[in-house]
């Protein structure tokens, strides 16, 4: 009895063996990819915590960013995958306009404004980024796929492993050359009108959320496109530090998050086509040209 489920079991997987080599499965999510990503980022705002004098905190902007890399991914399930990315861009942005109260009216004297006014130099640092995500795809059709995307991205580490600097600084300030309208002042000197200044620790590392949807996208060779949305969710501040407008003694907190909206696209090689051009080779089919054969290799290819 032991020897005939023996012998059973033995026959079911030399008939399943053969045919998965008659019918191989060629779906373009199985097995190892490498691609290549480009993305676009949204950044929030900073944030400002007014403290102390007559000025106002500056207003915030929201500012731009983008990463390009590499991406290596291993799909272990039907639905489902995992994926490394090594990316090079925005690590930080930010920007804001400050309040005017009064400014030089070109003719010795100063006049009254009260009104914001934008900084034109925005604060952007690029560095190296690292991803790690868990992924979801399901058929829509033959050659479209819905995926949703949730993972961690690594800041800092770059800065970490080289160590060259701990604290980075981050200022930015607003002189005039003109009299002063307050008589404390010597005449014809410097003022110094706005200034911020920001620290970051340059050894932390920082973890982010990432939440993303989009959808696949498959070529005529398996390889595929992929198009997402999402968000990149900060936990903690990259950098912290303060504002103080001179003149007034105005002066409070701010601190950047760099929390960002992003699109994505992305071009992955599966590499089903060379594995489809192995299998044809294998076999006892002859053809009459090349253009026969690739005819073959893409019938196969539709196999999955």
């Amino acid at each position: 009895m032991k020897k005939s489920i023996l012998f059973l079991i033995l026959l079911f997987l030399f008939l399943f063996h053969t045919q998965a080599q008659k019918s191989p499965p060629f779906h373009p999510f199985k097995g190892f990819h490498i691609g290549i990503t480009g993305q676009t980022e949204y950044i929030q705002k900073c944030s400002f915590g007014y403290l102390t004098g007559s000025d106002p905190a500056p207003k915030p902007r929201w500012t731009y960013g983008w990463e390009t890399g590499i991406e290596l991914s291993y799909h272990f399930a039907k639905y489902f995958g995992v994926s490394l990315g090594i990316n090079y861009g925005t690590i930080l942005s930010f920007n804001h306009d400050i309040f005017l109260s009064t400014v030089p009216d070109f003719q010795g004297g100063w006049k009254e404004v009260n009104n914001y006014d934008p900084f034109l130099n925005n604060v952007h640092d690029c560095e190296v980024l690292h991803s790690f995500k868990l992924e979801f795809h399901y058929p829509i059709s033959k050659n479209l796929f819905f995926n949703t995307e949730i993972g961690v991205k690594i800041k800092g580490m770059f800065s970490k492993i080289n160590r060259t600097l701990r604290i980075g600084e981050y200022r930015r300030n607003t002189s005039y050359l003109i009299n002063h309208p307050y008589p404390s002042y010597n005449n014809s000197k410097q003022i110094m009108y706005y200034e911020d200044l920001g620290w970051r620790n340059m050894l932390d590392i920082h973890c982010d959320l990432l939440i993303g949807v989009g959808l696949y996208y498959q070529l005529p060779y398996r390889d595929l496109l992929r198009f997402n949305f999402g968000v990149n969710v900060s936990f903690k501040p990259l950098i912290e530090g303060y504002y103080k407008y001179c003149l007034t003694d105005s002066y409070g907190t701010f601190s950047v998050k760099n929390d960002f909206i992003y699109t994505q696209l992305s071009y992955i090689h599966t590499f089903k086509f060379l594995k489809a051009k192995k299998y044809v080779k294998k076999q006892d089919w002859t053809f009459s040209s090349k253009k026969e054969r690739r005819k073959k290799i893409l019938e196969v290819l539709k196999v999955w």
